[in-house]
This record gives C-alpha cells, sequence and structure tokens, in this order.
C-alpha cells in the first residue's frame, strides 16, 4: 500500500515489485498499532517526507507512542540519521524491534519502553507523535523538552472538534 509519495508498506507475505522511486517498509504489525493504512499514519509519514525532502543531513527523530515503528522506519529511509521510538506498550516494543530488524535498520533506529514525561534522555529535531488528543496534550509539555532548537513536532490521530484545544496546549507548552 502506498502511504506516501515514496513510502510503500507491504506485509511480509506480499510480493511487490518497487518502482526506483519507491522506499519500501516490510511491515507486520502484530498486536501493534501502525500499519500504515490508518490515515492519521499516512499524514504523519506524508509530513515526514515534506520536512525531510530537503536532505540535509544529522536528522534525528522521537517517535512517541511507536508502536510498529513504522514512523521511526519511515523518517530513516527518508533520510533522517537515526531514531528513537518509545513506547509506553512491551507488546508495541517487542513488534517495532522485530520491523526495525526486519528492515534492515537496527543500527540506526531503536525502540524501547517508556513515557516521555519520565525517564526518557533523547533530543530530537523531529518529534513524530500519532496519538490521541488528550495524549498529545498530556505530552507536550515535555515534548518541548526533547526537541532541539526549531524542531519539528509532527502529531495526528486529533478529532476536528478538539482541534483548537489541541492546538492551544501545544501552543502553551
Amino acid at each position: 500500500t502506498r502511504v506516501g509519495e515514496r513510502i510503500v508498506v507491504r506485509p511480509s507475505w506480499e510480493g511487490y515489485d518497487p518502482k526506483p522511486e519507491d522506499l519500501v517498509i516490510e511491515m507486520d504489525p502484530g498486536m501493534a498499532f501502525g500499519s500504515g493504512l490508518h490515515e492519521t499514519t499516512s499524514m504523519c509519514i506524508r509530513a515526514l517526507e515534506k520536512i525531510l525532502a530537503d536532505g540535509r543531513g544529522g536528522i534525528k527523530i522521537l517517535d512517541v507512542g511507536t508502536g510498529t515503528g513504522i514512523l521511526a522506519i519511515a523518517g530513516v529511509l527518508l533520510g533522517a540519521d537515526e531514531a528513537l521510538g518509545i513506547d509506553i506498550d512491551t507488546d508495541a516494543v517487542r513488534v517495532a524491534n522485530e520491523n526495525i530488524e526486519k528492515n534492515g535498520l537496527a543500527d540506526r533506529i531503536t525502540a524501547q519502553y517508556g513515557d516521555l514525561t519520565e525517564g526518557v534522555d533523547y533530543k530530537a529535531d523531529i518529534l513524530v507523535a500519532n496519538l490521541m488528543a488528550d495524549l498529545v496534550m498530556r505530552l507536550s509539555p515535555a515534548a518541548a523538552g526533547h526537541l532541539e532548537r526549531g524542531g519539528w513536532y509532527v502529531t495526528s490521530g486529533i478529532l476536528d472538534i478538539k482541534e483548537e484545544t489541541v492546538s492551544r496546549a501545544i501552543r502553551e507548552a
């Protein structure tokens, strides 16, 4: 399934003949969220494509609520140097690490158990959080402390009716 301009997600049991510009992620979701088929995931991937389009190096990504690791994987395939995925679900961390290994990126991406508000010591140029509105609002103050100056905070998963409330919480953070 094409989920962005260049990113294509392929389950391990499906064949696919990629075009030269395609970046293929082999993904088996298991019990974790993030197959790439959900619109909020593809919106995050499209945002990463735009942010990383200039090809500058030295970019680090922090994927909060990593699930399958798809956003960290997509970010590194699109040009980020490294990524850290964190999740409070141990099954998600296991699935993310399996997917990272399956895509040959274990030397550049790590997934670990953790909560952004405590015990995570990582500064990133891009923080991506595909989470529900209440979680985005709760994590935004901590997110600000994990972003490098001039960094990008990419969020999705927010219902239209909560847009202004979430936007205000992000601005205040």
